[in-house]
């Protein structure tokens, strides 16, 4: 997890060095209130006797190349009380963005992401931070496709980064595999959902 949140600020750093406006993050999920699904660090502890620490961290990033956009995204949780109860695991993925216009902070674009989710604790992955709707128990995976249009108008720039908002439409279709063949049924190897985020901003610099 280190190793990787490293490879992506660094990644984000050169590329600033010597691109203006073509590095993209994303900041979505406040309609929800789930801001974990974007841009998210945050952790906390509680010592008293029930108390229980959790850690949230959640970050995307998209890289220009002319009308192209290609991007990573990482989100990482895990919950845990002083019983020694743990829960918490991992989304990763890759997104491919085709703008209609070489002006990508006043443009429409098509977007498709590839996700993968995978527990880390024998508590399993909660759906309420990893945007799925199943919970995930241990040895249990799923991947999400999504697909996404949306619009990009430019509402102001500061500080070297350009703000945009950008409001948009997702189908996710989860497909899911279960350790347990039973869930098959009880739970469903497999959804969709059509998602409308009309808080959602594209931050470029």
């Amino acid at each position: 997890m280190k190793k990787l949140l490293l490879a992506v600020v660094a990644m984000t750093m050169t590329a600033s060095a010597f691109a203006a406006g073509e590095n993209m993050v994303r900041l979505y999920g406040f309609d929800t209130g789930a801001r974990a699904q974007s841009v998210d660090f945050r952790m906390a502890s509680d010592d008293a006797e029930e108390g229980m620490s959790y850690q949230n961290i959640a970050l995307n990033y998209a890289r220009a190349f002319g009308q192209w956009q290609v991007g990573l995204t990482y989100k990482s949780a895990s919950l845990s009380d002083n019983s020694g109860n743990e829960s918490g695991g991992t989304t990763m993925g890759l997104s491919g963005y085709y703008n209609l216009d070489s002006d990508l902070q006043n443009t429409c674009y098509f977007a498709l992401h590839y996700l993968t989710h995978t527990p880390t604790a024998d508590g399993g992955y909660a759906d309420d931070n990893s945007g799925l709707g199943e919970d995930l128990a241990e040895d249990d995976t799923a991947t999400s496709i999504v697909l996404e249009y949306g619009h990009r108008w430019s509402i102001g720039t500061g500080w070297g980064f350009n703000v945009t908002y950008a409001p948009s439409v997702m189908y996710t279709m989860n497909t899911y595999s279960f350790d347990n063949e039973a869930f098959d049924d009880s739970k469903g190897a497999s959804e969709t959902n059509l998602a409308w985020n009309f808080l959602k901003f594209d931050v470029m610099f």
